[in-house]
C-alpha cells in the first residue's frame, strides 16, 4: 500500500518543482548530465554543457564527500553547497548562465572539477 502512495506524491513534488508550461514557475531543465564522485575524485573532472542543464553528482564510494561547493567568482544562481554525501547519495544543480564554474570536495582537497556552460 505504501508504494502506491509514494509514486503519486513524487509525481506531484516533481511537477511542483519543475513548474508548468503556463508561464508560472521555473522551467524544467532541457539537458541532463552526471558526474561520478569516488575516492579518486570526479569523473569526468571537467564537463562541457549547454545552458539549462541539470548536473548531478553521484557518490559511488564508501567515504563521505562534500560536493557542489563552488569556488571563485562564478557561483550558479540558486546553488547552495551540498551537505555531506555518502555512497549512493547525490546532489544536483541546474546551470542557467554561461560561464566556467569551479567546484571542489571540501573533505578531499585534491578533488576539484570544472563545469563549462555555453
Amino acid at each position: 500500500m505504501r508504494v502506491r502512495l509514494v509514486l503519486p506524491v513524487l509525481a506531484i513534488a516533481f511537477a511542483a518543482a519543475c513548474g508548468s508550461d503556463n508561464g508560472t514557475g521555473p522551467n524544467p531543465p532541457d539537458h541532463f548530465s552526471s558526474i561520478t564522485v569516488s575516492d579518486t575524485g570526479f569523473a569526468p573532472d571537467s564537463l562541457d554543457v549547454q545552458l539549462n542543464t541539470l548536473v548531478t553528482w553521484n557518490v559511488t564510494s564508501g567515504i563521505q564527500h562534500h560536493v557542489i561547493r563552488f569556488v571563485g567568482a562564478s557561483i550558479p544562481q540558486g546553488s547552495t553547497p551540498s551537505s555531506e554525501l555518502a555512497n549512493g547519495q547525490s546532489a544536483s544543480t541546474t546551470f542557467l548562465k554561461a560561464g566556467t564554474y569551479h567546484y571542489d570536495d571540501s573533505l578531499h582537497v585534491d578533488h576539484t572539477g570544472l563545469v563549462y556552460v555555453h
